[in-house]
This record gives C-alpha cells, structure tokens and sequence, in this order.
C-alpha cells in the first residue's frame, strides 16, 4: 500500500510591508499631508521668531550706539580739536592775515575741516599766489604758502599801484613809490583794479621787457605798454623801441651789435644816441638826439 504525503497549507506570515503595502491609498496620502502641513508649520514659525529676535536684536544694538553716541560726542570732540596752526612760505604776508581766512571757530574739531575750502578761502589775499593745507594728527593743521612777488609799479593818472608779473594788484600805493622795482604806464588803472585781462597781458608783457633789459643795462627801466606794437623803453638816458611779438630776438640783435655801436652808452645822461629802434626785421635803427 502506497504512502502518500499530504501538504497541508502553512499559515502566512504577516508582513509589516506588506500590510503597510496593503493599505489603501487614500488613507496613506490623508496621513502624509497631515504631517508635512504641520511639519511646514512649525519651520515657518521658527524662522518667524529667528527674524524677530535679529531685528530686536539690531535695534537694541542701534539704540544703544546712538546712546553711546550722544554719551560720548563732547568726549570724542575734545579728541580732535584743532590746537596749533602752523603757516611756511611767510614774507610780505603776516600769519595773522593767514589765520583771519581761515575763519575757525574755537571749537572746531579736525576730522570736520575740508582742506581744499581751507585753501580756496587762504587765495583770496592778493598776495597770496597759492596755498595748501594739510591736516596732522590729532591737533594740527599745516599751510605751506606761495606769495607773489613784486615786479613793478604801475603808474597811472590818480596813483601808483604794485602789482606781480602777471598783473595780478597787490598794493595800492598812492603817491608813493618803488624805486627798486620798474616803472610802467599807458595802463589803465581802473580796469587793472578790477582784473581785466586785457590790462594784466599788458602789465605782464611790460614786466617780462623790463626784466630783460633791466639785467642787461642797469638802471631802472620806464616803459610805456600803452601800444604793445610800439613798447618804448627808457633806462639810463636811453630810449627803446620794441614789439611785443619778437621781444626777445629784438634785444638779442641788439646784443650783438652793441660792440659796434660806439654812440650808445648807458651813462644816464643821453650825451650821444638817445633811441633805439628794435620792430623791424635784421635791422637795428639808431637815432642821435635831434
């Protein structure tokens, strides 16, 4: 008789997976929303607080600066105020007259000083050609100054007025005078007061003349700048013609043919030949007193 073996149905095991697999749909994805909202929730409101503590926290921070600020100003102003001015290049113009433009209040701290105003204010004096001001730390500020220098005394009508190279007024002198310095007329006084170019060019030109013949001849030069075709120079008893465009070819000419021109001498009393005319091209014109 034959064995036979009978199979008998083993119980399933349960799988969590399985089970986890086995549940429906919707109920899974109900479940997900749920937490991921208040998951979502709960981030937003911790960045919400963080954003709120760092914004008291800056404006804690300010306040208390601006506190400290206010508590400490008249403190950290004594720190920088200006204690000493000290001013180089001084010879016609006084410190005095220097401190004057700057127009500082005694309380004035450094760090609120802008030198270049500083500077602008300092060129206003006519004598005054250029200056620069620098600030040392904690107290100080320096000034280097270039003065103008005097070149001649410009003669006109009503008075005699000092004035540099390029023309620029520095002194009104009345009646008085510069006998170490040239003199120049046919200048209209008014207008040179008033700074117009016309009458510097003609006071600079004049300048420039009587510096090249005065280095030369001696003496004091009076030159006229009335016409600047027709310069007309006098120095030590003699008389120059120039034209301002060639000036310096025109004295130069007459440089080297001075040797041979026995009738000029600058003795101061015009004896022999008493004008010189320099305008025109290769030519020297020497003319006896008539």
């Amino acid at each position: 008789m034959a064995l036979r073996w009978r199979r008998t149905a083993r119980a399933k095991k349960e799988n969590p997976r399985a089970n986890a697999r086995s549940e429906s749909p919707f109920k899974r994805d109900r479940g997900g929303e749920a937490r991921g909202y208040w998951s979502r929730l709960g981030r937003g409101l911790l960045i919400s607080l963080r954003v709120v503590a760092t914004v008291t926290v800056l404006v804690g921070g300010c306040s208390g600066l601006f506190v400290l600020a206010r508590e400490l100003g008249p403190l950290t102003r004594e720190w920088f105020l200006v204690r000493s001015v000290s001013v180089n290049g001084l010879h016609h113009v006084t410190r005095k007259e220097v401190i004057s433009r700057l127009a500082l209040k005694p309380d004035t701290a450094l760090y609120s000083i802008n030198p270049s105003w500083l500077a602008e204010r300092i060129r206003t004096h006519p004598w005054i050609k250029d200056a620069t001001v620098a600030l040392k730390p904690l107290h100080d500020i320096h000034i280097e100054i270039v003065e103008r220098v005097p070149a001649v005394v410009v003669r006109t009508l009503t008075e005699n007025l000092l004035t540099d190279a390029e023309g620029f007024l520095l002194a009104h002198l009345g009646s008085t005078d510069d006998p170490t310095l040239p003199i120049l007329s046919g200048v209209d006084g008014k207008r040179l007061v008033l700074g117009k170019s016309e009458d510097r060019r003609a006071v600079h030109v004049g300048a420039a003349l009587a510096r090249m013949v005065g280095q030369t001849t001696g003496g004091r030069p009076d030159i006229n700048v009335g016409n600047l075709n027709n310069l007309v120079v006098v120095v030590q008893g003699v008389t120059f013609q120039f034209s301002e465009a060639s000036m310096d070819q025109q004295w130069s000419r007459f440089l080297k043919m001075r040797p041979a021109l026995r009738d000029v001498d600058f003795d101061g009393e015009g004896a022999r030949a008493n004008e010189i005319d320099l305008r025109f091209a290769d030519r020297v014109i020497v003319r006896g007193r008539g």
